[in-house]
Protein backbone atom coordinates (compact mmCIF):
# COMPACT_ATOMS: atom_id res chain seq x y z
CA UNK A 1 0.00 0.00 0.00
CA UNK A 2 1.56 2.90 -0.75
CA UNK A 3 2.25 5.48 2.12
CA UNK A 4 0.49 9.37 1.53
CA UNK A 5 2.43 11.47 3.39
CA UNK A 6 0.82 13.58 6.57
CA UNK A 7 1.31 17.27 5.53
CA UNK A 8 -0.21 16.18 2.39
CA UNK A 9 -3.01 14.32 4.22
CA UNK A 10 -3.35 17.71 6.37
CA UNK A 11 -3.53 19.91 3.65
CA UNK A 12 -6.47 17.48 1.79
CA UNK A 13 -8.30 17.71 4.47
CA UNK A 14 -8.21 21.21 5.52
CA UNK A 15 -8.95 22.02 1.80
CA UNK A 16 -11.63 19.59 1.63
CA UNK A 17 -12.86 20.87 5.10
CA UNK A 18 -13.60 17.16 5.91
CA UNK A 19 -13.43 16.11 9.65
CA UNK A 20 -10.92 12.99 9.27
CA UNK A 21 -13.02 10.94 10.68
CA UNK A 22 -15.92 11.12 7.44
CA UNK A 23 -12.70 11.11 4.75
CA UNK A 24 -12.35 7.63 3.99
CA UNK A 25 -8.62 6.24 2.40
CA UNK A 26 -10.74 5.28 -0.64
CA UNK A 27 -11.81 8.74 -0.80
CA UNK A 28 -8.45 10.12 -0.04
CA UNK A 29 -6.96 8.40 -2.83
CA UNK A 30 -9.53 9.34 -5.09
CA UNK A 31 -8.45 12.97 -4.52
CA UNK A 32 -4.53 12.46 -4.69
CA UNK A 33 -4.98 11.39 -7.81
CA UNK A 34 -7.58 14.33 -8.95
CA UNK A 35 -4.93 16.74 -7.68
CA UNK A 36 -1.87 14.48 -9.89
CA UNK A 37 -4.16 14.89 -13.14
CA UNK A 38 -4.70 18.28 -12.64
CA UNK A 39 -1.01 19.46 -11.83
CA UNK A 40 -0.32 17.41 -15.09
CA UNK A 41 -3.38 18.63 -17.28
CA UNK A 42 -1.53 20.72 -20.32
CA UNK A 43 -3.79 24.03 -20.02
CA UNK A 44 -2.75 27.54 -21.92
CA UNK A 45 -1.16 28.76 -18.50
CA UNK A 46 1.41 25.78 -19.17
CA UNK A 47 1.44 26.47 -23.09
CA UNK A 48 2.30 29.86 -22.21
CA UNK A 49 4.87 29.24 -19.34
CA UNK A 50 6.63 27.68 -21.87
CA UNK A 51 6.60 30.19 -24.22
CA UNK A 52 7.12 33.19 -22.21
CA UNK A 53 3.96 34.57 -23.21
CA UNK A 54 1.02 35.74 -21.26
CA UNK A 55 -2.36 33.33 -20.72
CA UNK A 56 -4.43 35.91 -22.52
CA UNK A 57 -2.01 35.69 -25.32
CA UNK A 58 -1.90 31.80 -25.66
CA UNK A 59 -6.28 32.32 -25.27
CA UNK A 60 -6.63 34.66 -28.30
CA UNK A 61 -3.88 33.03 -30.36
CA UNK A 62 -5.87 29.44 -30.10
CA UNK A 63 -8.72 31.82 -31.07
CA UNK A 64 -7.23 32.57 -34.12
CA UNK A 65 -7.66 36.51 -33.19
CA UNK A 66 -6.86 39.27 -35.42
CA UNK A 67 -4.84 41.00 -32.21
CA UNK A 68 -1.93 38.51 -32.39
CA UNK A 69 0.35 38.50 -34.81
CA UNK A 70 1.06 35.13 -37.50
CA UNK A 71 4.67 34.60 -35.65
CA UNK A 72 3.33 34.19 -32.23
CA UNK A 73 -0.48 32.99 -33.27
CA UNK A 74 2.13 30.01 -35.20
CA UNK A 75 4.94 29.20 -32.26
CA UNK A 76 1.41 29.08 -29.73
CA UNK A 77 -0.27 26.62 -31.91
CA UNK A 78 2.60 24.60 -32.67
CA UNK A 79 3.50 24.28 -29.01
CA UNK A 80 -0.07 23.57 -28.26
CA UNK A 81 -0.43 20.46 -30.46
CA UNK A 82 3.31 19.32 -29.28
CA UNK A 83 2.47 19.28 -25.43
CA UNK A 84 -0.96 17.29 -26.24
CA UNK A 85 -3.50 20.50 -25.98
CA UNK A 86 -7.36 20.05 -27.35
CA UNK A 87 -8.21 22.64 -28.77
CA UNK A 88 -11.46 22.71 -31.69
CA UNK A 89 -9.37 26.34 -32.80
CA UNK A 90 -11.30 29.20 -34.20
CA UNK A 91 -13.37 31.86 -32.57
CA UNK A 92 -16.72 32.03 -31.70
CA UNK A 93 -18.59 33.70 -34.61
CA UNK A 94 -21.70 35.79 -33.72
CA UNK A 95 -23.29 34.97 -36.89
CA UNK A 96 -24.09 31.41 -36.31
CA UNK A 97 -21.56 30.11 -38.74
CA UNK A 98 -19.92 27.41 -35.96
CA UNK A 99 -22.67 25.31 -36.34
CA UNK A 100 -22.76 25.10 -40.11
CA UNK A 101 -22.00 21.73 -41.15
CA UNK A 102 -19.15 21.61 -43.90
CA UNK A 103 -18.30 19.00 -46.86
CA UNK A 104 -14.28 18.73 -47.01
CA UNK A 105 -12.46 17.08 -49.78
CA UNK A 106 -9.13 15.12 -48.96
CA UNK A 107 -7.49 14.99 -52.50
CA UNK A 108 -4.67 11.93 -52.70
CA UNK A 109 -2.05 12.42 -55.67
CA UNK A 110 -1.60 8.49 -55.38
CA UNK A 111 -2.73 5.41 -56.87
CA UNK A 112 -5.07 3.70 -54.18
CA UNK A 113 -3.53 0.34 -53.91
CA UNK A 114 -0.19 2.44 -52.84
CA UNK A 115 -1.37 5.02 -50.49
CA UNK A 116 -0.30 3.35 -46.99
CA UNK A 117 -0.89 6.58 -44.68
CA UNK A 118 -4.36 5.69 -44.09
CA UNK A 119 -3.69 6.93 -40.44
CA UNK A 120 -3.89 10.89 -41.43
CA UNK A 121 -7.47 10.01 -42.55
CA UNK A 122 -8.33 7.95 -39.46
CA UNK A 123 -7.16 11.35 -37.72
CA UNK A 124 -9.34 13.18 -39.59
CA UNK A 125 -12.31 11.39 -39.03
CA UNK A 126 -12.01 11.83 -35.30
CA UNK A 127 -12.45 15.49 -35.48
CA UNK A 128 -15.24 15.23 -37.84
CA UNK A 129 -18.22 15.06 -35.06
CA UNK A 130 -16.52 18.28 -32.99
CA UNK A 131 -15.94 20.35 -36.48
CA UNK A 132 -19.17 19.40 -38.18
CA UNK A 133 -17.83 17.73 -40.75
CA UNK A 134 -18.11 15.06 -43.57
CA UNK A 135 -15.01 13.95 -45.45
CA UNK A 136 -15.10 13.03 -49.15
CA UNK A 137 -11.83 10.92 -50.33
CA UNK A 138 -10.62 10.62 -54.01
CA UNK A 139 -7.19 9.25 -55.26
CA UNK A 140 -5.80 10.90 -58.41
CA UNK A 141 -3.19 8.88 -60.35
CA UNK A 142 -0.14 10.81 -61.56
CA UNK A 143 -1.01 9.93 -65.29
CA UNK A 144 -4.68 11.78 -64.42
CA UNK A 145 -4.17 14.13 -61.42
CA UNK A 146 -4.85 16.95 -63.94
CA UNK A 147 -8.33 15.78 -64.21
CA UNK A 148 -9.10 17.41 -60.61
CA UNK A 149 -9.66 20.92 -62.63
CA UNK A 150 -11.77 19.60 -64.51
CA UNK A 151 -15.60 19.70 -63.72
CA UNK A 152 -16.81 16.62 -65.54
CA UNK A 153 -14.17 14.23 -63.88
CA UNK A 154 -14.09 15.59 -60.24
CA UNK A 155 -16.73 13.97 -57.75
CA UNK A 156 -19.93 15.67 -57.65
CA UNK A 157 -19.89 17.75 -54.30
CA UNK A 158 -16.73 19.51 -55.69
CA UNK A 159 -18.49 20.14 -58.86
CA UNK A 160 -21.03 21.67 -57.36
CA UNK A 161 -19.44 24.03 -55.00
CA UNK A 162 -20.61 22.46 -52.04
CA UNK A 163 -16.75 21.84 -50.57
CA UNK A 164 -15.94 24.09 -48.02
CA UNK A 165 -12.25 23.32 -48.84
CA UNK A 166 -9.48 20.89 -49.66
CA UNK A 167 -7.23 18.73 -47.76
CA UNK A 168 -4.49 17.55 -50.11
CA UNK A 169 -2.26 14.64 -49.29
CA UNK A 170 0.99 13.39 -50.98
CA UNK A 171 3.20 16.10 -53.63
CA UNK A 172 0.75 17.60 -55.97
CA UNK A 173 2.18 19.37 -58.95
CA UNK A 174 2.21 23.34 -58.35
CA UNK A 175 0.43 24.84 -61.10
CA UNK A 176 -2.87 22.54 -59.96
CA UNK A 177 -2.22 24.02 -56.11
CA UNK A 178 -2.05 26.98 -57.68
CA UNK A 179 -5.68 26.32 -59.49
CA UNK A 180 -7.30 24.88 -56.19
CA UNK A 181 -6.26 27.45 -53.81
CA UNK A 182 -7.56 30.16 -56.21
CA UNK A 183 -10.59 28.39 -55.88
CA UNK A 184 -11.07 27.53 -52.47
CA UNK A 185 -9.49 27.13 -48.96
CA UNK A 186 -6.44 24.29 -49.02
CA UNK A 187 -4.35 22.75 -46.12
CA UNK A 188 -1.47 20.65 -47.54
CA UNK A 189 -0.34 17.95 -45.27
CA UNK A 190 3.56 17.17 -44.95
CA UNK A 191 4.58 18.48 -48.74
CA UNK A 192 5.49 22.30 -48.74
CA UNK A 193 4.52 24.42 -51.67
CA UNK A 194 7.23 27.39 -52.25
CA UNK A 195 5.34 29.57 -54.20
CA UNK A 196 1.62 28.89 -53.27
CA UNK A 197 0.80 30.65 -50.07
CA UNK A 198 -0.81 27.76 -48.71
CA UNK A 199 -1.09 26.67 -45.00
CA UNK A 200 0.85 23.33 -44.75
CA UNK A 201 0.28 20.70 -41.21
CA UNK A 202 4.01 18.70 -41.36
CA UNK A 203 6.72 17.74 -39.08
CA UNK A 204 9.70 18.92 -37.45
CA UNK A 205 12.37 17.69 -39.86
CA UNK A 206 14.98 18.73 -38.63
CA UNK A 207 15.13 18.08 -34.92
CA UNK A 208 14.18 14.62 -36.30
CA UNK A 209 17.16 14.03 -38.58
CA UNK A 210 18.82 15.92 -35.19
CA UNK A 211 17.78 13.09 -33.01
CA UNK A 212 18.99 10.28 -35.17
CA UNK A 213 22.35 12.19 -36.22
CA UNK A 214 22.73 12.17 -31.95
CA UNK A 215 21.74 8.69 -32.10
CA UNK A 216 24.57 7.28 -34.37
CA UNK A 217 27.30 10.04 -33.14
CA UNK A 218 26.47 8.71 -29.13
CA UNK A 219 27.66 5.16 -30.91
CA UNK A 220 30.19 6.22 -32.12
CA UNK A 221 30.29 7.03 -35.71
CA UNK A 222 32.09 9.72 -37.03
CA UNK A 223 31.44 9.56 -40.80
CA UNK A 224 27.95 8.84 -41.93
CA UNK A 225 26.23 8.91 -45.77
CA UNK A 226 22.99 10.47 -46.53
CA UNK A 227 20.63 8.25 -48.96
CA UNK A 228 17.83 9.00 -50.77
CA UNK A 229 18.85 12.91 -51.32
CA UNK A 230 16.11 14.15 -54.01
CA UNK A 231 16.15 17.60 -54.86
CA UNK A 232 12.30 17.54 -56.07
CA UNK A 233 10.83 16.67 -52.99
CA UNK A 234 10.44 19.17 -49.95
CA UNK A 235 10.77 16.72 -46.91
CA UNK A 236 13.69 14.99 -48.90
CA UNK A 237 15.28 18.49 -48.82
CA UNK A 238 14.54 19.34 -45.89
CA UNK A 239 16.19 16.09 -43.92
CA UNK A 240 19.06 16.20 -46.11
CA UNK A 241 19.69 19.91 -45.43
CA UNK A 242 19.34 18.94 -41.56
CA UNK A 243 21.66 16.29 -42.12
CA UNK A 244 24.59 18.71 -43.29
CA UNK A 245 23.43 21.03 -40.29
CA UNK A 246 23.99 18.25 -37.59
CA UNK A 247 27.31 17.18 -39.40
CA UNK A 248 28.58 21.07 -38.61
CA UNK A 249 27.21 20.90 -34.95
CA UNK A 250 28.63 17.90 -34.35
CA UNK A 251 32.03 18.96 -35.80
CA UNK A 252 32.17 16.16 -38.39
CA UNK A 253 33.40 16.48 -41.80
CA UNK A 254 31.11 17.01 -45.23
CA UNK A 255 31.58 14.26 -47.59
CA UNK A 256 29.62 15.01 -51.02
CA UNK A 257 31.02 11.35 -52.29
CA UNK A 258 28.48 10.26 -49.01
CA UNK A 259 25.74 11.58 -50.67
CA UNK A 260 23.69 9.52 -52.73
CA UNK A 261 20.81 10.70 -54.74
CA UNK A 262 17.97 8.93 -56.16
CA UNK A 263 14.98 10.32 -58.89
CA UNK A 264 11.53 11.78 -58.22
CA UNK A 265 10.34 8.82 -60.03
CA UNK A 266 12.10 6.35 -57.40
CA UNK A 267 10.70 8.08 -54.76
CA UNK A 268 7.05 7.66 -55.48
CA UNK A 269 7.78 4.23 -57.09
CA UNK A 270 7.27 1.65 -53.96
CA UNK A 271 9.23 -0.80 -55.33
CA UNK A 272 12.31 1.24 -57.32
CA UNK A 273 15.53 -0.93 -58.09
CA UNK A 274 18.03 1.34 -56.59
CA UNK A 275 21.24 -1.44 -57.54
CA UNK A 276 22.88 1.47 -58.35
CA UNK A 277 23.06 3.82 -55.82
CA UNK A 278 23.62 0.93 -53.67
CA UNK A 279 26.59 -0.41 -54.98
CA UNK A 280 27.69 3.15 -54.66
CA UNK A 281 27.32 3.12 -51.48
CA UNK A 282 29.06 -0.19 -50.89
CA UNK A 283 32.01 1.43 -52.53
CA UNK A 284 31.77 4.11 -49.29
CA UNK A 285 31.19 1.42 -47.03
CA UNK A 286 34.68 -0.32 -48.25
CA UNK A 287 36.25 3.34 -47.66
CA UNK A 288 35.03 3.45 -43.93
CA UNK A 289 31.60 4.97 -44.03
CA UNK A 290 29.75 2.80 -41.93
CA UNK A 291 26.66 4.38 -40.80
CA UNK A 292 24.05 5.76 -43.34
CA UNK A 293 21.03 8.21 -42.65
CA UNK A 294 18.09 7.57 -45.30
CA UNK A 295 15.35 10.09 -46.25
CA UNK A 296 12.43 7.48 -45.25
CA UNK A 297 11.96 4.23 -44.33
CA UNK A 298 11.04 2.65 -47.94
CA UNK A 299 14.95 3.80 -49.45
CA UNK A 300 15.94 2.22 -45.43
CA UNK A 301 14.98 -1.00 -45.99
CA UNK A 302 15.67 -1.01 -50.06
CA UNK A 303 19.61 -0.20 -48.77
CA UNK A 304 19.51 -2.55 -45.96
CA UNK A 305 18.29 -5.50 -48.25
CA UNK A 306 20.54 -4.31 -50.88
CA UNK A 307 23.94 -4.36 -48.51
CA UNK A 308 22.93 -7.85 -46.70
CA UNK A 309 22.61 -9.75 -50.73
CA UNK A 310 25.82 -8.13 -51.13
CA UNK A 311 27.22 -9.97 -47.99
CA UNK A 312 27.35 -7.09 -45.10
CA UNK A 313 25.77 -7.90 -42.09
CA UNK A 314 23.36 -5.43 -40.20
CA UNK A 315 23.94 -3.72 -38.22
CA UNK A 316 27.56 -5.19 -37.06
CA UNK A 317 29.20 -3.78 -40.14
CA UNK A 318 26.62 -0.81 -41.26
CA UNK A 319 24.42 0.98 -39.00
CA UNK A 320 21.18 2.65 -41.23
CA UNK A 321 18.29 4.84 -39.84
CA UNK A 322 15.23 5.68 -41.66
CA UNK A 323 12.45 8.01 -41.59
CA UNK A 324 8.64 8.01 -41.03
CA UNK A 325 7.74 4.63 -39.70
CA UNK A 326 5.49 3.50 -42.21
CA UNK A 327 6.82 0.35 -43.81
CA UNK A 328 4.72 -2.44 -43.34
CA UNK A 329 7.01 -4.89 -45.91
CA UNK A 330 10.68 -4.44 -44.29
CA UNK A 331 12.06 -6.88 -47.11
CA UNK A 332 13.21 -9.66 -44.38
CA UNK A 333 15.51 -7.09 -42.91
CA UNK A 334 15.80 -5.94 -39.28
CA UNK A 335 13.19 -3.32 -38.00
CA UNK A 336 14.82 0.17 -38.77
CA UNK A 337 16.12 2.68 -36.39
CA UNK A 338 13.44 5.11 -37.19
CA UNK A 339 11.24 8.36 -36.40
CA UNK A 340 7.60 8.10 -35.91
CA UNK A 341 5.81 10.11 -37.74
CA UNK A 342 2.28 11.27 -35.87
CA UNK A 343 -0.31 10.56 -38.41
CA UNK A 344 -3.01 10.96 -36.86
CA UNK A 345 -2.29 13.81 -35.07
CA UNK A 346 -0.97 15.28 -38.58
CA UNK A 347 -4.90 14.42 -39.79
CA UNK A 348 -6.25 16.42 -37.23
CA UNK A 349 -4.59 19.29 -37.13
CA UNK A 350 -5.21 19.41 -40.99
CA UNK A 351 -8.74 19.33 -40.54
CA UNK A 352 -8.99 21.62 -37.34
CA UNK A 353 -6.34 24.02 -39.56
CA UNK A 354 -8.91 23.61 -43.14
CA UNK A 355 -12.15 24.81 -40.63
CA UNK A 356 -9.83 27.89 -39.30
CA UNK A 357 -9.04 28.67 -42.62
CA UNK A 358 -12.82 28.61 -44.32
CA UNK A 359 -13.67 30.83 -41.14
CA UNK A 360 -10.75 32.99 -41.52
CA UNK A 361 -9.87 33.42 -45.43
CA UNK A 362 -7.46 35.94 -44.75
CA UNK A 363 -5.25 35.26 -41.82
CA UNK A 364 -1.55 34.79 -42.61
CA UNK A 365 -0.74 31.22 -44.12
CA UNK A 366 0.56 29.07 -40.73
CA UNK A 367 2.73 26.40 -41.13
CA UNK A 368 2.28 23.52 -38.05
CA UNK A 369 5.62 21.47 -37.50
CA UNK A 370 4.50 18.37 -34.77
CA UNK A 371 7.47 16.68 -33.53
CA UNK A 372 8.20 12.57 -34.34
CA UNK A 373 9.20 10.10 -32.05
CA UNK A 374 12.56 8.54 -31.66
CA UNK A 375 11.66 4.49 -32.51
CA UNK A 376 15.43 2.87 -31.82
CA UNK A 377 15.04 -0.77 -34.10
CA UNK A 378 17.53 -3.46 -35.04
CA UNK A 379 19.92 -1.38 -37.24
CA UNK A 380 22.29 0.97 -35.73
CA UNK A 381 25.24 -0.15 -33.62
CA UNK A 382 28.86 1.26 -33.16
CA UNK A 383 31.44 1.05 -35.65
CA UNK A 384 33.13 -2.44 -36.08
CA UNK A 385 35.69 -2.98 -33.77
CA UNK A 386 38.85 -2.21 -36.06
CA UNK A 387 37.72 1.07 -37.02
CA UNK A 388 37.08 2.14 -33.39
CA UNK A 389 40.55 0.86 -32.86
CA UNK A 390 42.31 3.05 -35.68
CA UNK A 391 39.99 5.64 -34.38
CA UNK A 392 42.02 5.70 -30.81
CA UNK A 393 44.82 4.73 -32.12
CA UNK A 394 44.50 8.12 -34.28
CA UNK A 395 43.44 10.00 -31.28
CA UNK A 396 46.18 8.99 -29.27
CA UNK A 397 49.16 10.14 -31.64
Amino acid sequence: MAVIPKLLVCNILRTCRYRFSKFSLHNLRNYVTLLTMVKNAVNQKSIAESLNLSVATVSKALSDSVEINAENREKVVNMATKMGYRYTGGSRRKDGAEGKSHFVGVLIHSNPDQWQETAYFAGMSEKCAKLNVSLMLHYFSTADCEQVLDPANQPPVMRDGQLSGLILVNRWPTYIVKELVAKMPCVSIVHRVPEVALDLVGIDNTDGISRLMDHLHGLGHRRIGFFGRCGEITWSRARFGAYTDSLCRLGLEFEPECVCDISLENVEDKTPVLDAQVDDVVVQVRRGVRAWMCANDLVGYLLCRGLMERGFRIPQDVSITGFDYSQNDRLGCPKLTSMAVPFLKIGAEALRRLISRVHHPNRPQYQVRLQCKFVEGMTSAGPPLEEAQERKEKNEI
